[in-house]
């Protein structure tokens, strides 16, 4: 048998060596990393719901701005229905977000709006709508509830402010729709995780928008679980199931005006996915640990099995309450002296806890008096102190607090969180914190934000006890604080929007350009130099390019018609012609697919009144819909006829066609109707697209199909048609211009710092003898070649090393010698406010890249032979 103080060395010193160094330190290492990354992740939830609340104060604080100034005009209060129209021209372009703009009178008769009303539609009044009462009455900025708007055909909120009289009477509103859907698209999707939602919601829990599924949720009333998200926790996040049932970590933030609010939540599987990962290694590392001391422990089970047993029976009974229970100090060895010491520490706890029962009788005498917040509470988790001034603010008595559930002062979450933090500190003797936030819930449930100030209670020995805390009630700081913190955070994201939406179109096209410019320029060098397989390798090389660049104009297409910016040019334009270069274009593409295009009957002879890129467009989309869903040896085929003014035409095909239930969704952008692992690429923006383009042309698109039998596309147009010829005559002819014996001469100059745009530019030039090029590769150098050859056309890249085209724009035309030189902006950024910018700045022409190749050489003709005839190229 061992003596005692042999064992007792021996498990000391395994102690030490196995559970020492292994267990404690990496227990506590383990748990201190855990925390860190769980703050911050709950840290990103609740910085997305405070950005995305910015985002909506912002956009409702324009769109109130905007309102004001619009109220503020002195001939708005006459309601005169063309001085108003004429005021609100263009303003619904302002920005994506706004359907529309309007003002309606106190009587609810609508006087105009920024979106003209076809004449022959009867006088709109809405009188009777409840939105408009309660706007009318609130005599202040209003948002109304959601609603389907009649204008945008999609769910809106109107935004008003009163309209009032130089006497200061209200005689109507300013209103401003704002597109709900689109809102949840642009502001509350990018960035967001897989999974996760933005919700946008009103003081009455109610949906005001949300993303993903803006359509389903908008106008409906948040889930009980979503609604408690408004309670803060320590982190400012819950864990909850969201309205569509999925597990997220949620955040809220007010927007600060109207009564709204955001709700952010982002997956549990995606916040905690780190922590967890870290968690579970450092616990495998712990178990391991364990049952290594476990292993080693065993040896000496037996030997102290009686003594220790003896022990535990004795604390096991002091623990339940027989506070005379004292251990056996007959026990042999060290466990005697053990049993000494135990009985000596039972002693001593029993005359400590005498002792603060006198101390907290002084202690609450003390601080009943004060406004200040105080308790304490026991490592146990009960409540031994609260002061009359928790009882004031929070509606419940001392004496229910005490002898009651007191964890109904916080939340769910809190108390789970308060019990956990009272654990570690008591079995890991963790520091208690000094400052800490927190909520308490008075008792008609209302919230109140709480600055605790905490410091342990021990006992004359120096044992941790207990916590106590002193608090004040900071609700309103708080909340300013928040809402300063918030505001300063959408502000730097917004601005980051607007940086990615300009500088997007632009990195975009800039390889676009090289990749169409090069590829034109081989097919048209290469001749019979390349084999059958080279010539089609470099057919599909610039056939993919023409595709992508197509669906990045597709995409930006979308954008601009959304926000009403897309503009219509409408031209005279032979529709025999125009559907021949609509089959010429789709060729490789049927010729690859083995699809055979070709025309149903006779076309109309027809001139047609219309904007001939946007509908070539059209047309070329369903034509391509009609290939790539189609099969080997099936067919594609355009018929039109005339009916009066009235124009049809037909792109019909035999392939896979379309079920009702894809019929209903065909319209619904980036929905490929479950096609999306298919063979074919896309994204499924085309026919909404193509749709929007054809009403924009004043017509309308329908679609019948039937699965398995083919697609037939009507696209209908009344007064499209201007004049009828014979059909001989709608064949397209040469232009009378090809044939002219003079090449265009001149000098052009070419600012740009891209060597493969310069270089297309070079070939595409080199064939015109006559043409001198000189080119710059910054703003500053060609500024200078201006002034000394007097050029007589500049092609002028807008984005330069040394400066923006902007500004090459205001030198150019500042100077005599240089003021009256066309400048064509040659940009691969086709955004509308860049292009605007670059006319009001002088810009003749604003083209974009990638550059093609027939239109760019026709226009720099056409500008070169407007110089004077006397004058000799420079």
């Amino acid at each position: 048998m061992l003596r005692p103080g042999h064992f007792f060395g021996r498990l000391l010193a395994s102690a030490v060596v196995v559970l020492a160094p292994l267990v404690a330190l990496h227990g506590c290492t383990l748990y201190q990393q855990y925390e860190r990354a769980e703050a911050l992740a709950y840290r990103s939830v609740s910085n997305r719901a405070a950005e995305k609340a910015k985002d909506v104060q912002e956009l409702l604080e324009r769109g109130r701005s905007l309102l004001e100034v619009i109220a503020a005009r002195a001939d708005m209060a006459s309601l005169d229905p063309q001085r108003c129209a004429d005021a609100l021209h263009g303003l619904a372009t302002i920005d994506p977000l706004y359907a529309n703009i309007g003002v309606v009178s106190a009587d609810g008769t609508l006087i105009c709006s920024a979106i003209p009303r076809p004449r022959d539609l009867p006088v709109v009044s809405l009188s009777d709508a409840p939105w408009f009462r309660g706007a009318l009455e609130a005599h202040a900025p209003r948002l109304s509830p959601p609603m389907a708007g009649s204008v945008a055909q999609t769910m809106v909120s109107v935004l008003t402010v009163p309209l009032r009289d130089a006497t200061g009477a209200q005689v109507g509103l300013v209103g401003l729709t704002l597109q709900l859907g689109l809102i949840a698209e642009r502001q509350f999707a990018p960035g967001l995780p897989p999974g996760g939602s933005i919700t946008l919601v009103d003081q009455r829990d109610t949906v005001v928008t949300r993303f993903p599924e803006p359509a389903r949720w908008i106008g409906r009333a948040t889930p009980r679980s979503v609604q408690d998200v408004r309670r803060d926790t320590p982190h400012g996040v819950v864990v909850v199931a969201g309205a569509d049932g999925i597990v997220r970590a949620y955040s809220t933030a007010d927007v600060g005006i109207h009564g709204l609010r955001v709700a952010a939540g982002v997956p549990t599987d995606y916040v905690f996915a780190a922590p967890r990962k870290d968690l579970l290694r450092g616990s495998l590392v712990a178990v391991g640990t364990l049952l290594l001391a476990a292993a080693l422990a065993l040896v000496f089970t037996r030997t102290l099995s009686r003594p220790l047993a003896s022990l535990g029976r004795t604390a096991k009974a002091w623990a339940s309450g027989a506070r005379g229970t004292r251990a056996d100090e007959q026990l042999p060895g060290e466990f005697r002296t053990l049993a000494r010491e135990f009985n000596a520490m039972i002693d001593a706890r029993e005359a400590s806890e005498s002792r603060l029962v006198e101390s907290e009788r002084r202690y609450a005498a003390m601080l009943d008096g004060v406004d200040l917040l105080a308790i304490t509470v026991a490592l146990d988790g009960r409540l031994m102190y609260a002061n009359d001034a928790l009882s004031r603010l929070t509606g419940w008595s001392t004496d229910e607090l005490l002898s009651g559930d007191w964890t109904r002062l916080v939340l769910p979450a809190d108390a789970t969180d308060i019990f956990a933090g009272l654990r570690t500190t008591a079995t890991r003797e963790i520091p208690v914190p000094p400052r800490q936030d927190g909520s308490l819930l008075t008792r008609d449930g209302r919230r109140r934000r709480i600055r605790w100030a905490n410091a342990p209670l021990r006992s004359a020995s120096g044992e941790l006890i207990g916590i106590t805390s002193i608090g004040e009630d900071v609700t309103e700081r708080h909340e300013a604080e928040v809402a300063r913190q918030a505001s300063a955070r959408a502000e730097a994201a917004n601005q980051a929007k607007t940086e990615f939406l300009a500088h997007m179109s632009h990195e975009l096209r800039t390889p676009l350009n090289a990749v169409l410019g090069f590829s034109q320029l081989l097919q048209l060098e290469a001749g019979d130099h390349l084999g059958a397989p080279q010539r089609h390798q470099l057919d599909l090389i610039h056939l993919a390019g023409v595709q992508l660049r197509s669906l990045i104009d597709d995409v930006l297409d979308v954008s601009q018609i959304e926000s009403g910016r897309l503009a219509i040019t409408l031209e005279n334009v032979s529709l025999p012609g125009l559907v021949d270069d609509v089959l010429k274009l789709s060729s490789p593409n049927a010729e690859a697919g083995q699809v055979q295009l070709g025309i149903q009957g006779p076309l109309p002879g027809v001139t047609l009144r219309t904007d001939p890129v946007r509908l070539r467009q059209v047309l070329l989309n369903l034509v391509s819909n009609g290939i790539k869903y189609n099969r080997p040896g099936g067919h594609v085929r355009i018929a039109a006829r005339s009916l009066g003014d009235m124009l049809e035409i037909d792109v019909e095909d035999d392939g896979l066609g379309m079920s009702t239930e894809q019929l209903g969704q065909l319209f619904q952008p980036f929905n490929r109707l479950g096609r999306e692992l298919g063979p074919v690429a896309g994204t499924g923006i085309g026919m909404t697209l193509s749709r929007q383009l054809v009403r924009l042309l004043g017509g309308e698109l329908t679609v019948q199909s039937t699965p398995s039998r083919g697609t037939r596309v009507t696209v209908s147009m009344a007064g499209a048609i201007v004049r009828t010829t014979p059909a001989a005559d709608s064949t397209p002819r040469e232009s009378a211009t090809q044939g002219a014996p003079g090449l265009p001469s001149g000098t052009v100059l070419y600012i740009e710092d891209n060597a493969a745009n310069t270089l297309i530019v070079q070939e595409l030039l080199a064939p015109w003898p006559g043409v001198r090029l000189l080119l710059a590769a910054d703003g500053s150098s060609g500024i200078a070649l201006a002034r000394q050859h007097a050029p007589d056309l500049v092609l002028l890249d807008m984005r330069l090393p040394d400066m923006h085209g902007i500004e090459v724009l205001a030198a150019l035309r500042t100077e005599p010698l240089t003021a009256t030189i066309p400048v064509v902006s040659l940009s691969a950024s086709a955004m509308p406010e860049e292009v605007d910018a670059a006319r009001a700045a002088g810009a003749t022409a604003y083209w974009t890249k990638p550059i093609d190749f027939g239109p760019f050489l026709k226009g720099v003709s056409s500008l070169l032979a407007r110089r004077p005839a006397a004058s000799p190229p420079r």
